[in-house]
């Protein structure tokens, strides 16, 4: 899912959230949404955490297999 109106996702303002950053400091780092976008990303979010997470595991496990195979490939 995305910001409406935007490329934003709500993964990536979900990554900053849990990095420890404010509504207000991930408003600072996408100075073209309003705080309010950031908001109703985050409620998007607790409000279907389970998919969300869900698709965050799959996001790690994919980079985590590239880079094993990068390695791989070095060696």
């Amino acid at each position: 899912p995305r910001v409406a109106g935007t490329g934003v996702t709500v993964r990536r303002i979900v990554g900053w959230y849990k990095l420890g950053l404010s509504p207000e400091e991930i408003a600072t780092q996408i100075p073209h949404l309003t705080l309010a976008q950031v908001y109703a990303a985050l409620a998007y979010y607790h409000a279907n955490r389970d998919e969300i997470e869900q698709d965050l595991a799959q996001e790690d496990a994919a980079a985590t297999q590239l880079e094993q195979l990068h390695s791989q490939s070095r060696a």
